[in-house]
């Protein structure tokens, strides 16, 4: 049997400009705004190194160098 993943909801303020830029793309792209943003928050994490197997800054006060 797989396991389920739990998901966890978030709220984002955007401006009306922003919102509609936003909007524009996704129609025209054919994203659902929650699936295009998740997707993006996934892939600038990984290339900031907040992966799964990066390490913590715990204790440390900042980012990892």
């Amino acid at each position: 049997m797989a396991s389920k993943k739990t998901q966890t909801k978030i709220s984002v303020l955007l401006s009306d400009v922003e919102y509609e830029r936003l909007d524009a793309y996704c129609r025209d792209r054919g994203y659902k705004k929650s699936t295009l943003v998740a997707r993006l928050i996934r892939q600038y994490l990984d290339m900031e190194g907040y992966g799964s197997s990066a390490p913590t800054t715990f204790g440390r006060g900042g980012r990892p160098r």
